[in-house]
């Protein structure tokens, strides 16, 4: 009497390692978003304390400024208007963070603005993005950065969907975290953040 020999067929090899490919794919896309959400935070408490400086400085001076060098909390190699997280300002080089330029010096104007950046000499990175808050407001505007590869682009629209709490995002759009966006966010400027207004009411 023979017996039964049981085995795996090539077929059913095959699919196992599919399956295995798929969801190890899968992982690794919700690490990297994962990993990417925590720079995007860092980003904005990065914000926060430049918008923070700023208007300490409007209190003093009336006037926001458009040099780092002239706000009192210092960074590292801090040069002009813009700032690289994990670069070199003075030579330009970008590396794997954000360049970050303060940008307007009166009072509905002024800003900082956020854009990831990749090591100098790559063209783009996995997720392009960035992100801007007005010196007086609270919240944080963000959209996938303009120009980048369409991959690069969604997963950065991706992010900032989720960043503002919205089922999605139109590449190219803005939203804004302080839940006033609708899905797919607004090409309008001020479909960002809210503006603010001229009169000075105090810092909000």
């Amino acid at each position: 009497m023979k017996g039964n020999k049981k085995g795996f067929t090539l077929i059913e090899l095959l699919v196992a390692v599919l399956i295995i490919v798929i969801l190890s794919a899968i992982a690794t896309q919700q690490y990297n978003k994962a990993v990417e959400r925590s720079r995007l935070e860092e980003a904005v408490v990065f914000l926060r304390n430049v918008s923070d400086a700023q208007q300490r400085r409007f209190m003093n001076r009336n006037s926001f400024t458009e040099d780092f060098r002239g706000i009192d909390t210092s960074y590292r190699g801090s040069y002009g208007s813009t700032y690289y997280t994990k670069g070199n300002s003075v030579t330009g080089d970008r590396g794997n963070g954000f360049a970050v330029t303060l940008s307007g010096t009166a009072w509905e104007q002024g800003k900082v603005v956020a854009v990831r950046t990749a090591f100098t000499g790559l063209f783009t990175v996995p997720f392009a993005y960035q992100a801007e808050r007005y010196y007086v407001n609270h919240a944080t505007a963000c959209r996938s950065t303009p120009g980048a590869s369409e991959f690069s682009a969604f997963n950065g629209a991706s992010l900032c969907a989720d960043f503002c709490g919205i089922n999605f995002l139109e590449i190219g759009n803005w939203c804004c975290n302080d839940g006033s966006s609708p899905d797919g966010g607004s090409e309008e400027l001020t479909g960002r953040c809210k503006e603010p207004t001229k009169i000075i009411d105090g810092l909000s």
